[in-house]
């Protein structure tokens, strides 16, 4: 049995920290500001890391079996998908968010590290080519021909779309395969095209997420290449004893997701005088730490775990995470309603997980007796 490598755990932690400043957006000072920059990193942390898991699952796991998971997760990630665009039906226009990115992505080097399983420097060169193309896609025209069609999950507008947020998925599975010296070398170069870039007046637009900007860019190589390095440097015994915070935040990452989002939305709704104060950071770690803790014997005195292990009840579970947005209003019903329902998938997604990997298609046929 491979043993539970830390470094991606305390990674995932990291990355959890990151995203609840990103998602507060406190501008108070220079310090808030400097670490809101900083927490708009989160996805391109979390999804190089969650990457990762394909090349585990790439030799023990059919093609099919992966390929009906993450369609799996795929879908049933819409549920966090409604409560970040609750005045909206995500089928209208549909829209990529952080589950379906990474369901796309796994999957994508799943199939590449199956098929082709190639060295490290192939996925560092498919991190620079999917950037690359949503560069030369910026300088067609709006209404191309096609790109209307390709638009909110292969093209912008969108949230996550797969130009250009494949290349963290990629960019990940580098720093994870290479040597670790060359992580340094990557910071470097990094560091290097912006001096160069900065040189010749080019506009980086660092802080410029969502159009995915070249500064963007390069900072996120700069951002994952040393943080991979400092965590692969560090001994597994030594994380195990000093982080032991960050790595449970990082076991759990798929539920801190769901409920931190739902914490922000209840804060940013139904109190006055916390949201954009400093208040806000404590409120929203301890009030999710606390519901982390709490959820799971609530729900097992509930049998909801014992439900779950039934794969039927993942397809009830399925149905309502799609019919929601279509029957319930948008606000409080919709959004509660499907934070309740990503709370059931975050907490309980291994159980449907561990049944659906193993299909295989079409199934292999029992030996014949002589």
């Amino acid at each position: 049995m491979r043993e539970r490598d830390l470094s991606l755990d305390l990674l995932k932690g990291v990355a959890c920290v990151l995203m609840l400043l990103a998602h507060t957006q406190l501008q108070l000072d220079l310090l808030s500001k400097a670490l809101t920059f900083l927490g708009s990193f989160a996805p391109i942390l979390f999804f190089a890391v969650s990457g990762i898991t394909a090349n585990f699952q790439a030799r023990k796991y059919p093609v099919a079996g992966i390929a009906i998971t993450y369609t799996m997760i795929f879908l049933l990630g819409l549920s966090f998908t409604a409560m970040v665009r609750p005045a909206d039906n995500f089928w209208v226009p549909f829209d990529m968010d952080i589950l379906q990115i990474i369901a796309v992505g796994v999957l994508t080097l799943y199939l590449v590290q199956r098929f082709i399983n190639p060295g490290p420097w192939f996925h560092l060169a498919a991190a620079v080519i999917v950037f690359a193309l949503k560069l030369a896609i910026d300088t067609l025209p709006p209404d191309s021909w096609g790109l209307g069609y390709l638009a909110y999950v292969f093209v912008k507008p969108g949230n996550f779309v797969i130009i250009p947020w494949l290349f963290p998925f990629f960019l990940g599975m580098f720093c994870y395969l290479a040597p670790n010296r060359h992580n340094l070398m990557l910071a470097g170069a990094a560091l290097l095209a912006m001096g160069a870039a900065w040189g010749l007046g080019l506009t980086l637009g660092i802080d410029n997420r969502w159009d995915m900007t070249l500064g963007y860019f390069l900072f996120s190589l700069l951002i994952t290449s040393v943080s991979f390095y400092v965590a692969r440097r560090l001994p597994q015994a030594f994380v195990a004893r000093a982080f032991p915070p960050l790595l449970w935040l990082g076991k759990y990452s798929l539920l801190f997701l769901y409920v931190h989002i739902g914490v922000i939305w209840l804060i940013r709704h139904y109190t006055q005088g916390i949201w954009g104060t400093y208040w806000i950071w404590p409120t929203v770690a301890v009030a999710s730490i606390a519901l982390m803790w709490v959820l799971p014997p609530l729900f097992g005195a509930l049998r909801v775990p014992a439900l779950m292990a039934r794969f039927p009840a993942w397809i009830v579970l399925l149905a309502l995470v799609l019919t929601a947005p279509l029957v319930l209003p948008a606000g409080a019903p919709l959004v509660l309603t499907e934070l309740a329902l990503g709370l059931v998938f975050s907490l309980y997604y291994a159980a449907m997980t561990q049944v659906l990997k193993g299909v295989a298609w079409p199934a292999a046929q029992p030996a014949r007796g002589r």
